[in-house]
């Protein structure tokens, strides 16, 4: 980016000095403006504002934060040709200071007076923006009345904040002010009360004779025998649970048979089967591969472990043994060959072992309608569910004797598996809420805890809510009422904030805190310009600056600039300074002149931008 500050405002000693040259981004833009002040030498005076303001800008700068308006100007200036075009006609639509300063960064007041300036500051305060109304002369500022002694005691983000919170403020949310919702995780969950609700209510599980028979026996026993009862409950609830799905599952029919006694022997020999499979699928997984080149005889896995016994012993094989086996072994081939070692032998006595245990796994699949294996991981996920079946059923029944001797009067029985699991998820719900008494109490607790979280007169509706449903064991009720809480806690942090905000803003200014809170955003703020540019306000701290008798101020005042993101120069009718002034920086980069109504038209005239000439032309 190349900007231009102009001519310079003061002879320098060096022509290489002259503020006439371009530089290359917006720190030596600050430089350059800062070199215009006053130098110490010859001058018998300094101008500390100048250097504070170019030091409190550089700090920003290396910090990222280069001041928005600052930079809109260096690259404003550095657009235009050194020096501008003759301003073309006025047929620009009238406009005021509002509907300008909201298009423009930069605006030229032309000919504006003490109580035009009052007004354009007023009007602009009302449209929401921050403004400051400067000028060398502080007596200048008495006709431009202030509506705060000073800038607000909160940082940009904290009155953006604030700004936004009173901005979507709603008569509801403000109603909140002062109100104390306890957060998500100190309420109950829905689900617990609705447990707690049936308990304390008509009870929760519907079994054998009413209702209410499985608590009250549970009720009658001592506290060691119902963790006894407690703990083999949930141990059926979890084997159960482990079976899996129900559909498409060919366990759950099977403890459904096994639990009343039904296929029990054709189950053991189906376990017994598939273990030893797998046991011998494993055993000969690193082996040879065993293939057989026909149907061997009767007896022949008999007579191969004997032969290997043989082999093992290292002595020396009978000759009739020898012609008894090797018409076996022919036809068999151990890894393409005939097996005449004890290993190989040892692969094809675990292979036809394997053989005939599968087959016996087959048949018993059948029987029990159980899905075949075709691989050893199906084999293996047999063995397992095979496991998981024995000991659901093992668990059931430990339950229906349990259950059985609870009391020597008991009427509860398990006579299925369905009932085995209402009965188990009836005592595990039994033993995490209580018997109905206890189950009452909690509820009660529950909503006692909740009418002591704030002051009975301020308990929100939405508390008050959940609190009736507690008492009235409405789980529905209180369902509803903790949705609604989401919002409502919602709305009471946003107002805590807001209130927290403004009370911090009225500590500092208590005019400006009530205007905000009434609906006013922006405020009009008089200081003089040596006093903002030794303290430029921090990012966000400002939207407008109005400068006055800008045609007065020297280049460097241009500074100013960094103090918001719009600088808007009051000057007299038609001032034409040279680029040494505040106000010939503003022409050289084309800001917009606003009439003054007591002119001949109240127009916004933008100066029309001329071509740099190229160095060729004459």
């Amino acid at each position: 980016m190349q900007v231009d500050v102009g001519a310079a405002a003061h002879e320098r000693s060096e022509p290489e000095d002259d503020a006439g040259g371009e530089v290359t981004d917006l720190g030596e833009f600050v430089e350059r403006l800062a070199e215009r002040a006053p130098d110490p030498e010859p001058a018998p005076h300094t101008d500390p504002a100048t250097a504070a303001a170019a030091e409190q800008v550089r700090t920003w700068i290396d910090a990222g934060a280069a001041p928005v308006g600052l930079r809109a100007l260096a690259e404003a200036v550095a657009e235009q040709p050194e020096t501008p075009a003759p301003r073309g006609e006025e047929d620009a639509a009238p406009a005021d200071v509002v509907a300008a300063a909201r298009s423009e960064s930069f605006l030229i007041l032309d000919g504006y007076g003490p109580e035009e300036v009052a007004a354009a500051a007023s009007a602009l305060a009302g449209a929401g923006l921050r403004v400051a109304v400067t000028a060398a002369d502080a007596a200048r500022l008495d006709a431009v009345p202030a509506t705060v002694g000073g800038l607000p005691g909160l940082s940009g983000a904290e009155q953006r904040e604030l700004r936004l919170l009173l901005a979507t403020a709603t008569p509801e949310r403000t109603a909140r002010s002062g109100q104390t919702l306890p957060p998500a995780p100190l309420l109950p969950s829905p689900a617990d009360v609705a447990a707690l609700c049936a308990h304390a209510g008509s009870g929760g599980h519907r079994v054998s004779r009413g209702p209410d028979v499985l608590r009250d026996v549970l009720n009658t026993l001592d506290e060691e025998r119902f963790a006894a009862v407690a703990a083999v409950a949930r141990e059926t609830r979890t084997a159960l649970d482990h079976l899996g799905p129900r559909a498409d599952s060919w366990a759950w029919p099977l403890v459904a048979d096994l639990v009343h006694g039904l296929r029990r022997q054709d189950f053991d020999a189906l376990r017994v089967a598939a273990g030893h499979s797998l046991s011998l699928a494993d055993a000969s997984r690193d082996l040879p591969r065993v293939t057989l080149g026909g149907e061997l005889p009767p007896g022949a896995v008999a007579l191969l472990t004997e032969y290997r016994a043989h082999l093992d012993g290292g002595g020396r094989v009978p000759r009739r043994f020898r012609r008894d086996v090797a018409p076996v072994l022919d036809l068999v081939r151990v890894g393409g060959a005939v097996p005449g070692d004890p290993q190989a032998v040892r692969a094809v006595v675990l292979h036809l072992e394997l053989a005939a245990a599968l087959t016996a796994v087959d048949e018993g699949c059948r029987a029990l309608l159980v899905p075949t294996p075709h691989a050893v991981g199906d084999l293996r996920a047999l063995v397992d569910g095979l496991e998981r079946v024995d000991h659901a059923v093992r668990t059931v029944g430990r339950l229906r004797h349990d259950v059985l001797f609870l009391h020597p009067s008991s009427p509860v029985q398990v006579p299925d598996l369905e009932a085995a699991e209402q009965i188990a998820e009836g005592i595990g719900d039994v033993a995490e809420h209580g018997s109905a008494p206890e189950a009452a109490a909690r509820l009660d607790s529950y909503a006692t805890a909740l009418e002591g979280s704030g002051p009975a007169e301020a308990l929100p509706a939405e508390l008050r809510a959940a609190v009736d449903a507690l008492r009235d064991r409405d789980p529905a009720a209180y369902a509803e009422a903790l949705a609604a809480l989401v919002p409502a806690r919602r709305q009471a942090v946003d107002q805590a904030r807001c209130d927290a905000l403004l009370a911090a803003l009225r500590s500092a200014d208590a005019g400006l805190a009530r205007s905000w809170d009434e609906g006013a955003r922006g405020f009009v703020w008089t200081v003089p310009l040596e006093a903002l540019l030794t303290r430029l306000p921090g990012p966000d701290q400002l939207d407008a600056v109005i400068v006055l008798d800008a045609a007065e101020l020297a280049a460097e005042r241009l500074l100013v600039a960094a103090a918001a993101p719009r600088l808007l120069a009051v000057a007299e009718w038609e001032s034409h300074p040279g680029d040494g002034t505040l106000l010939g920086a503003l022409q050289r980069a084309a800001a917009p002149r606003l009439r003054s109504a007591r002119g001949p038209a109240g127009r916004l005239v933008t100066l029309p931008t001329a071509r740099r000439p190229s160095e060729n032309s004459a």
